[in-house]
């Protein structure tokens, strides 16, 4: 499993003086972009081939609160994807220093292409990147 770390920020926070809501789906997404660009697919890949992810649906299960100062892990993984690797789930688990779950974010997503502005297959290396990447236990093709 892919496992990045970070720190809550100040700027993170809400008038709960936790990690605020939205900043769990930045996160998330921050670290599906990390992810893709380790395994070659950064901002310059895809701006190569003109494509972009778009997210359908987010959802977020919150189960642990994240405070000031805190160091917390995100992993990546998939969900499921169609035949043509064009729409995919990801799944982003929050965890803190314990690894105790604070929140799982599950997105439904697919790839965009940009020149014709509709759902588009990923690239050979793109399409690649996705299987290799850990696989929930309840994976499956949509």
């Amino acid at each position: 499993m892919s496992i990045y770390t970070y720190q809550v920020l100040w700027a993170d926070l809400d008038g709960n003086q936790h990690l605020k809501n939205t900043r769990y789906l930045d996160y998330a997404a921050h670290t599906r972009f990390r992810f893709l660009t380790e395994h070659g697919f950064g901002p310059k890949a895809f701006a190569q081939h003109k494509l972009g992810p778009v997210v359908f649906e987010d959802r977020v299960a919150y189960r642990k609160e994240l405070r000031l100062m805190d160091t917390f892990t995100v992993s990546v993984e998939t969900a499921g994807r169609n035949e043509r690797g064009s729409r995919f789930i990801m799944v982003n688990r929050i965890r803190d220093e314990a690894g105790e779950l604070c929140a799982e974010v599950t997105s439904m997503c697919a790839w965009f292409d940009l020149a014709e502005r509709k759902v588009a297959a990923p690239p050979p290396a793109l399409f690649a990147v996705m299987e290799g990447t850990p696989r929930t236990d309840d994976y499956r093709l949509l």
